[in-house]
């Protein structure tokens, strides 16, 4: 079988981006792609970014996946 990824999608704060990611990469997850946000908050223009990572999926949570037969199924938008 072939390399399996698990994804995470986070949106983190312009002024604390960097450290959060940094702490992220040290687990083992890769930024894959941030798309940059401005939005109002207490009167002031704050930037965020979404982001995308990935990382290695763990044999064992491979293993536990399979031992629990968990499927995923799509969600219509706005309904998860």
């Amino acid at each position: 079988m072939g390399q399996q990824w698990q994804y995470l999608s986070q949106v983190f704060e312009g002024h604390r981006m960097q450290d959060d990611l940094d702490e992220l990469g040290e687990a083992g997850w890769e930024l894959i792609t941030a798309h940059w946000e401005e939005y109002s908050y207490g009167g002031r223009t704050q930037m965020q970014a979404r982001c995308i990572l990935k990382r290695p999926r763990a044999e064992a949570a491979v293993e536990a996946d399979d031992a629990f037969d968990l499927s995923w199924q799509k969600t219509p938008a706005g309904l998860a």
